[in-house]
């Protein structure tokens, strides 16, 4: 188990990233205008399957590269805070606005299949994956459990956020307007940005 800085820090951090809209979002969004809860649901379980798998494979690999050479992750470390302050920096500076497509009737499993293409063809989640999961790591620990206990937390925290998403579209589809979106992107991208700060100076 983490310690609670470093838990507390992965939390915000996690949260902060899960509330932005992104591809994953714009289908889920785009499911429940079209056919309602169950449709944006089933999108969302497809997702979350791209997003298991990613983990997964994220953990394997990083599992492989600690039993090789341990000082590789230093340099996964100062690359992936240099990503979320990339992701910080983009965030901040952009507009806000939710584009959400139309959709076609489909049945729940297509919507699912939906999900995880959008995952699995949207290569800055797996960069996102391979770059934010490594920098809670524990070197001096096995790599695997680690990576999939943080993975499924922000599995958790995505379930609900997407989720919130969902009956946004459904209940209330013009609630969060460009507006809105852009104030989560402002506080969203300081987030991220201290977050890429707080790691880069951590020592383990």
């Amino acid at each position: 188990m983490p310690d609670f800085p470093t838990l507390a820090t992965f939390f915000v951090a996690a949260v902060a990233i899960c509330i932005l809209p992104g591809s994953a979002v714009s289908a889920i969004i785009g499911a429940g205008l079209a056919r309602g809860f169950k449709a944006a649901l089933a999108t969302e379980i497809g997702v979350q399957i791209g997003r298991f798998a990613m983990v997964l494979l994220v953990a394997l690999a990083l599992e492989l590269v600690r039993t090789v050479i341990n000082v590789a992750f230093d340099w996964i470390k100062y690359a992936g805070a240099a990503y979320l302050l990339y992701l910080g920096l983009r965030f901040l500076f952009r507009g806000g606005v939710l584009t959400v497509g139309t959709d076609k009737e489909r049945s729940l499993l297509r919507h699912v299949l939906s999900g995880f293409v959008v995952t699995w063809t949207n290569p800055k989640a797996f960069l996102f994956f391979g770059a934010f999961l490594p920098q809670f790591v524990n070197p001096t620990l096995p790599a695997l459990p680690q990576v999939m206990f943080y993975g499924l937390l922000e599995m958790a925290i995505a379930a609900v956020t997407d989720t919130g998403y969902a009956l946004l579209a459904v209940f209330a589809r013009d609630r969060l307007g460009g507006g809105g979106a852009r104030w989560l992107n402002r506080i969203s991208g300081t987030v991220l940005v201290c977050a890429a700060v707080w790691l880069a100076i951590q020592h383990r």
